[in-house]
């Protein structure tokens, strides 16, 4: 339907509505793209350790990731190198220190305890 002077006609409320909702989507989408971005090596580094693995989670893409993640020590050493890009450092392990223990029984932390 085309308007007197030539041009299109307004878009109706619902045409705009799709309109948004699309663009929004696509935004959505490549915004996760570019999260997740990974190299066809790195993809290739972790794919038989993926189905080998973690197969019960394909396709989640994310629960496959923490599957791979509880996992990381059945993973092959090229994929626990993408891993590592990928994640955080772990943090160290704690140092027990070795606390001087009274083994005569539990402590009296009341006010009137003898010293």
């Amino acid at each position: 339907m085309l308007r007197r002077d030539g041009g299109t006609p307004p878009q109706t409320v619902g045409e705009r509505m799709i309109r948004s909702a699309a663009l929004g989507i696509l935004f959505a989408v490549s915004a996760a793209t570019m999260a997740g971005a990974q190299t066809a090596d790195d993809q290739a580094a972790c794919q038989d350790d993926a189905f080998r693995i973690c197969s019960h989670t394909i396709p989640d893409r994310e629960r496959t990731f923490q599957c791979m993640i509880a996992n990381r020590d059945a993973l092959s050493p090229a994929c626990r190198t993408v891993m590592a890009r990928l994640l955080p450092p772990e943090p160290p392990p704690n140092k027990k220190m070795a606390t001087p223990r009274n083994k005569k029984g539990p402590v009296d932390l009341s006010p009137t305890a003898r010293r």
